[in-house]
């Protein structure tokens, strides 16, 4: 697609059609973007009734990141979201939801009057922070409550604890009802081996859930609000799933997010495996630097196996330094050290790692985390 559309900004054809700017913004930061901004003109097909140039990139998408089928999303992995619960649960019937979901399922439940059952994550009590889920717990849930029709749960969470998907999903197959996984946090699971096999990270479309929910733009180089939907079985009607999908997303989807979803993936497949590894070596420098001080701490494998823990992402680093509440520490590094985390809650800070990040940059993060320690 990213071709394709490079081709047409570089012909002769006019553009007698929106967008409005005509391709014709001189500006140095955004010309580029500009250049690639249509809409749906003959040969760049229609998302909605992808046959051509976007069925191509979702096809794509399947085969890189797993599923049955691949639905790319403009508007985010809310919309995904949002239109899972749509097709899953009919209204006003029942849905075993994560008391931690993100606020688009509550939106879901919400618009369709749904009657929601809730499900708690285990908490790890000395970070003050949600762990796994309990395929037991789930197991039981549905035993005694007939009229849940779909299980919802975040995986991982935000912080990047990891639930053993591939049993919650048996769990809910014996029961005939689809298991709806919110992996946001999750579109680089299963792209690099090691922290498969070794973190216990693999993508959770790959372990059986029936509808999986994606952003590209968390974890991976790609736009913000770009997203896809990995979808797995029959348990969930396409046909429906897809009439929710075209409610909840806009009628004229950015090109230039589907574009920069088609270069994501030609870096994946070209860096990709060089990326990852060149950041795990990096990320092991860090966590190596923290065991060897009494008072920093960062999450590692060692939570793997306890409060129904399956697995862990290790390009989230959630740190916690001495006595300092995880806000303290937030304002510390972008303030006396110019990077900026991504939160802080507790007495913890996280802060998240892609494959793109620079040596330079994980380099300073080192440096600050190490003076931070021996300084307080």
């Amino acid at each position: 697609m990213y071709k394709e559309l490079k081709d047409l900004s570089q012909s002769d054809y006019y553009p007698f059609h929106m967008p409005g700017h005509k391709r014709n913004v001189e500006d140095p930061f955004l010309k580029g973007a500009f250049l690639l901004d249509i809409t749906e003109i003959d040969d760049f097909d229609n998302m909605h009734h992808p046959e051509g140039i976007i069925k191509d990139l979702e096809e794509r998408m399947q085969r890189i990141f797993g599923g049955e089928k691949a639905y790319f999303l403009v508007n985010g992995s809310s919309s995904g979201i949002l239109s899972a619960i749509s097709a899953a649960v009919p209204r006003g019937e029942k849905i075993l939801m994560a008391r931690n979901s993100h606020k688009s399922a509550y939106n879901a439940a919400y618009l369709r009057e749904l009657d929601v059952e809730y499900i708690y994550p285990e908490e790890i009590s000395e970070w003050e922070m949600n762990g796994g889920f309990s395929p037991e717990k789930i197991r039981k849930t549905l035993e005694s409550d007939k009229k849940i029709r779909a299980v919802f749960i975040p995986s991982p969470t935000y912080e990047g604890c990891v639930s053993d998907i591939g049993k919650i999903a048996e769990t809910c197959h014996i029961f005939n009802i689809p298991l709806i996984v919110d992996s946001a946090h999750g579109a680089h699971f299963g792209l690099y081996e090691p922290f498969v096999s070794e973190w216990n990270c693999p993508d959770a479309a790959k372990e059986g859930a029936d509808i999986v929910i994606e952003s590209l733009h968390k974890t991976l180089p790609s736009f913000t609000q770009t997203a896809m939907v990995l979808v797995n079985g029959n348990l969930v009607e396409r046909d429906l799933f897809e009439r929710y999908y075209s409610i909840y997303q806009t009628s004229s989807p950015s090109y230039v997010f589907m574009a920069g979803a088609d270069r994501c993936m030609d870096i994946i497949e070209s860096e990709g495996y060089e990326g990852f590894k060149a950041l795990e070596k990096e990320l092991n420098k860090i966590r190596l630097m923290a065991s060897q001080r009494k008072n920093i701490r960062i999450i590692g494998s060692e939570i793997i196996g306890n409060n129904e823990i399956y697995g862990y992402d290790p390009t989230k680093l959630v740190v916690s330094v001495g006595d300092m509440t995880g806000r303290e520490l937030y304002d510390m590094l972008r303030e006396e050290y110019h990077i900026q985390p991504e939160m802080a809650l507790g007495r913890y800070c996280l802060l998240m790692t892609t494959f793109m990040d620079s040596a330079e940059g994980l380099t300073r993060l080192y440096n600050a985390l190490e003076k931070i320690s021996e300084n307080i």
